[in-house]
């Protein structure tokens, strides 16, 4: 199903690569890409508002099905009209399936009790939380309550559909690192049958929305870098007809060079007329290079602002950001305890407008709020910022000269 709420449109392509700029045209607005979604867990991306959010260049913010399934219920959010007007974000949104969350419940320590129930399916258990994964759905106990709760690919397009995202995720079952090859390839499988049940409950609740709240389905790539696999994916969901495309797994997360393997597999398949998403895309800079480089139209990440929290701050190359830095500094380090000036002497950020980095330093060491708070408008506006200057390297034909500078 396709809407005239939903469309993109490639404006310009690089000459070399497969990077793209375009427009994503939502109900809610438009999105400039390549761009950057902060993810907004719980109806909130943690010390910032939606000003925040805003001036910080933000156009789109993504936020987890499954987090807001549990507290503070579907129910509620509803009655506000989705999670955008609940947390007052006036602007195009999207929405994770729940399926890594569900997928990867259990803690480290449960691995040691990982067994088989009754119906021969692999399950862990560890202090009232389970993960149990069948053709089925996902089934595991509340973190909050203990209740259990069953996630099919239905019940999150349900779900979902309520949250009332202008970009949803059909439900799949990420590939994990520490995963067999046999249980890869019947979680792979398992994603598609899944993905195939997504889309038809999605083309069911999409007869009963009303006019001008259209959701684009997009389903979900895995088969990290087995060639095979990805392809199938990346077919399977040209074929069905999902308005978008998203990259998941291990292979899109803190290894840019692994993520970029993944992407080369299928660049030769991806069309014009469908965006590319990749969920949790790791690495930094030098992972959203290699990204863009191959056709990544949108991406989240959560480490942008936890890392923030941490005290982690990003540096331009102007101010001795390299790869071998990651791009970031420690504003915790004692050497900024008497710095009057900004942490960065080129970025127009909020923070590094109006604050010495002595002053972040402070906060930060303190624990002060505030100092979260600073931290992560700097970090969203430095990532917003980069985003900004591809999109303007690729209209003018110097991607690649903008990616040697950084890179």
């Amino acid at each position: 199903m396709q809407n005239k709420n939903f469309s993109f449109k490639i404006l310009r392509k690089d000459n070399i690569t497969c990077a793209r700029v375009g427009t994503i045209f939502t109900p809610h607005g438009a999105i400039q890409t390549p761009a950057f979604s902060p993810v907004a867990t719980r109806a909130t991306v943690k010390t910032l508002d939606p000003s925040d959010l805003i001036n910080a260049g933000s156009q789109v913010v993504l936020a987890n099905t499954y987090h807001l399934y549990l507290r503070p219920g579907i129910k509620i959010i509803e009655d506000f009209g989705g999670f955008a007007p609940f947390m007052k974000w006036d602007g195009p949104t999207i929405t994770d399936s729940g399926g890594y969350q569900v997928s990867f419940l259990w803690s480290p320590s449960a691995k040691a009790s990982v067994g088989q129930d009754t119906s021969g399916q692999e399950s862990v258990l560890d202090s009232g939380r389970v993960a149990k994964i069948t053709d089925e759905g996902a089934t595991f106990i509340s973190h909050i309550d203990g209740a259990r709760h069953l996630l099919s690919p239905e019940k999150s397009m349900e779900i979902q559909h309520s949250l009332a995202a202008d970009i949803i995720m059909a439900l799949d079952q990420p590939l994990g690192k520490d995963f067999s090859e046999k249980k890869k390839r019947e979680a792979f499988e398992r994603t598609l049958r899944w993905e195939e049940r997504s889309f038809v409950r999605w083309n069911e609740l999409e007869t009963k929305r009303k006019k001008g709240t259209f959701q684009a389905l997009y389903g979900i790539m895995q088969g990290g870098i087995n060639k095979d696999q990805i392809r199938k994916s990346l077919e399977f969901i040209l074929v069905t007809g999902f308005p978008g495309i998203a990259a998941g797994g291990e292979t899109i997360g803190t290894d840019p060079m692994l993520t970029s393997r993944t992407l080369d597999l299928v660049s030769d398949l991806l069309p014009d007329d469908k965006p590319l998403h990749a969920l949790g895309l790791g690495g930094g800079p030098e992972g959203i290079f290699e990204a863009v480089e191959r056709g990544v139209d949108t991406f989240d990440n959560t480490s942008i602002t936890r890392q923030a929290r941490s005290g982690l701050l990003f540096l331009y190359p102007e101010d001795g950001g390299k790869v071998e830095n990651k791009f970031r500094m420690d504003i915790k380090k004692s050497k900024f305890k008497d710095i009057k000036e900004p942490f960065s002497k080129v970025c127009n950020c909020y923070s590094c407008s109006n604050f010495s980095a002595a002053y972040l330093h402070h906060l930060i060491i303190s624990g002060e709020l505030l100092g979260l708070r600073l931290a992560s408008i700097h970090n969203v506006h430095f990532i917003n910022d980069l985003m900004k200057k591809i999109r303007e390297a690729i209209l003018n034909g110097d991607f690649i000269q903008l990616k040697r500078e950084w890179i």
